[in-house]
């Protein structure tokens, strides 16, 4: 299984999300962690399929 750069910089951006949502609410519960999944598999889904500017 060969990941490409893309792969890895959206995997790394997407974790970076959910920590940044979820180090900015304070206490955490179950569905502030859904919400901080589910921003992270945006963030994933929206840069992996980023073609560059015009």
């Amino acid at each position: 299984m060969r990941f490409s750069i893309s792969t890895i910089i959206s995997i790394i951006l997407g974790v970076t999300a959910f920590l940044f949502y979820v180090s900015n609410v304070r206490p955490v519960g179950w569905f502030d962690s859904l919400v901080g999944i589910t921003i992270g598999v945006i963030v994933f889904i929206v840069v992996k399929n980023f073609k560059g500017f015009k």
